[in-house]
């Protein structure tokens, strides 16, 4: 193993060990404050009304499909370019991922190239901010109240990105976001929802 190279090395402090020891140490192991104002922290990082914390990053996209009822018959469009949870999900909710390339520029979803790609299936886009890179969401959220889509921002990899000085997570109907160890922040496993409704 002398040519390991790690997936992640998270920054684990001292500190962050002793948190961890109190709050095994409490015997509330969920839902605990900790939880609670991790959520609460996060919600007003991020600009939403909501936050609301879950076992991982591909939970968060796949709780968010359900609750705006999508499945069989529906199409959401994704970006070619994004780890496979963000189309996974699609496909596990019975839905058709319907892909747009990227604009190279930025890695994010090409927005001049959406459109083409709306069908009256369509029901969900979901934009990717990739490699804490904004996507264009001036111009997917103006797409999407035109053709009346939801919008699920993937930000699993852009906590504290902003477009147009506003945190990604706060534009869409639901927000995104990973807390796996090779995020900018972990606690070894876990996502979070944001959302306005």
């Amino acid at each position: 193993m002398e040519n390991y190279i790690p997936l992640a090395n998270p920054d684990i402090r001292d500190e962050d060990i002793d948190e961890v020891v109190k709050v095994l140490r409490s015997g509330m192991l969920i839902n605990a404050k900790n939880a609670l104002k991790l959520e609460e922290e996060w919600a007003i990082f991020s600009n939403v009304k909501k936050a609301l914390t879950v076992s991982n990053g591909t939970a968060t996209m796949h709780l968010a499909l359900k609750a705006l009822g999508v499945g069989i018959g529906d199409e959401v469009i994704v970006p070619a370019f994004s780890y496979v949870a963000t189309a996974n999900v699609v496909e596990l909710v019975g839905a058709t991922c319907v892909f747009v390339d990227i604009d190279d520029k930025t890695f994010t979803i090409d927005t001049n190239q959406i459109e083409a790609k709306i069908s009256k299936h369509t029901k969900v886009v979901i934009p990717v901010h990739e490699f804490g890179l904004a996507a264009n969401m001036t111009e997917i959220m103006t797409i999407a109240k035109k053709h009346n889509l939801f919008v699920i921002e993937d930000a699993a990899c852009a906590l504290g990105a902003t477009h147009k000085n506003i945190p990604v997570g706060s534009f869409g109907d639901v927000g995104s976001f990973s807390l796996h160890p090779r995020k900018s922040i972990t606690c070894g496993e876990g996502g979070i929802i944001t959302t306005n409704n």
